[in-house]
């Protein structure tokens, strides 16, 4: 809770993958994939009720196991590639019930995030008044690195004003989006007008989709723990 307004989170986990198989019960770091993102709830300070939103019986037992046993299990209609994760998160508004300020998505492939990018993510959302919050991230290298491939194969640097806008590009991470129930249901997207980012550093938003995303993910867990990445 936030000043007296209730903050609900939603994990959506469904079982099948394209890419990377069952891959949110998957071990990374000796735990299911799943579970790094309970954790970073659990150390939230702001969220009230979280709810795991899953068909797979490995994460259910994974959450209940965490103490927060799944209140339904996942449709199938919202558990094949095709299905919309607004569409996740309004069915698990209507089953869990009860009126909520801020919803918060958190995905379970993003296990790097920490506690403090939840929090500060709802605060920002909270703090002005904005309708959602997303969390992003710098690009992989300085500006200077980019550039384009002309059509003849030339390499062609950035100039002053594409080097400019480079500094100030950020990428999506996937970590955290924090939106209020009525303009989400409405707009059917996180990115409605007026929407902030929230930065979170490189090494916090590692995105896993795929098994080499999981494998350098794995490899990150020691630098993350330690503060060395």
């Amino acid at each position: 809770m936030i000043d007296g307004r209730k903050v609900l989170a939603v994990v959506p986990a469904r079982g099948g993958s394209s890419r990377l198989v069952a891959k949110n019960a998957r071990l990374l770091a000796g735990r299911p994939m799943v579970a790094w993102t309970l954790t970073a709830a659990r150390g939230s300070q702001l969220i009230d009720h979280l709810v795991v939103s899953t068909d797979d019986p490995a994460v259910a037992a994974t959450a209940t196991e965490m103490g927060w046993p799944p209140p339904f299990v996942r449709p199938d209609h919202l558990s094949g590639p095709e299905a919309s994760v607004i569409d996740a998160v309004e069915h698990a508004l209507d089953e869990v019930g009860g009126v909520w300020d801020y919803v918060v998505l958190l995905q379970p492939t993003s296990p790097l995030r920490a506690p403090e990018d939840i929090d500060g993510a709802i605060a920002l959302c909270d703090r002005t008044g904005a309708p959602s919050v997303i969390s992003v991230s710098p690009l992989p290298k300085p500006s200077g690195f980019y550039g384009l491939v002309g059509p003849d194969g030339r390499y062609i640097p950035g100039g002053p004003g594409r080097q400019a806008d480079l500094d100030r590009t950020v990428v999506i991470n996937g970590a955290v989006y924090v939106g209020r129930p009525d303009i989400l249901l409405r707009d059917r997207t996180f990115q409605s007008e007026g929407v902030l980012a929230y930065p979170m550093p490189f090494e916090r938003s590692w995105d896993v989709d795929t098994p080499a995303e999981f494998a350098v993910c794995d490899a990150l867990f020691p630098f993350r723990a330690t503060g060395a990445a």
